[in-house]
């Protein structure tokens, strides 16, 4: 694949059925899944398979009518009661894991820290396809996508490349109707 890391040691990990490349030995083992359809833990209800008891059971609120956790403030819900009582965080005037460069209020010392590399001019990670660099390491990976000529993802409509299917996915929402985002004030 054609890629390089640098300042960095390259590990990566590449499925010998597709080549798709992962930056986790999980990853590729959860990947195998798809591969065998041999999934570890299954949805009894719709059958969709997952890697870990964890991802089947953040799954199952799906199938629940039960009213989600909301945040008073921003209105914004959550699957689970624990992710909305770190969510609260952000809310606080005296949030102590606070950006000084742009003000964003983060849940913990380690999403701050996350947080700053985007502030950061160091991108160990380079293609050396086009030489764009890049932050994260998985960044480069999605990236790549772009550049991978058997596997392309493309929309149908306007033939823009995008560099995963869930960007293709976000991108469709251009052609259509559908604006799902509204604004917090004037709510349009």
């Amino acid at each position: 694949m054609g890629y390089e890391v640098t300042e960095r040691e390259q590990s990566s990990y590449t499925c010998e059925e597709c080549d798709k490349v992962f930056y986790s030995k999980k990853g590729l083992r959860y990947h195998s899944y798809e591969h065998s359809n041999a999934w570890p833990y299954q949805c009894k209800q719709c059958g969709k398979g997952f890697g870990s008891k964890f991802l089947l059971k953040r799954h199952m609120p799906k199938h629940s009518d039960e009213r989600l956790p909301r945040c008073d403030i921003c209105q914004l819900s959550f699957k689970f009661k624990n992710v909305l009582s770190s969510h609260l965080n952000i809310h606080d005037e005296q949030n102590c894991f606070r950006c000084e460069q742009c003000n964003k209020s983060c849940l913990s010392k380690s999403h701050l820290e996350l947080h700053m590399i985007k502030h950061s001019d160091i991108r160990p990670h380079k293609c050396d396809i086009c030489h764009s660099t890049f932050n994260f390491k998985h960044c480069l990976f999605a990236h790549m996508n772009i550049h991978d000529e058997q596997n392309p993802v493309i929309c149908e409509q306007c033939n823009k490349i995008c560099h995963s299917k869930s960007n293709l996915k976000s991108h469709m929402t251009a052609h259509s109707e559908e604006r799902p985002f509204k604004c917090n004030i004037c709510h349009v």
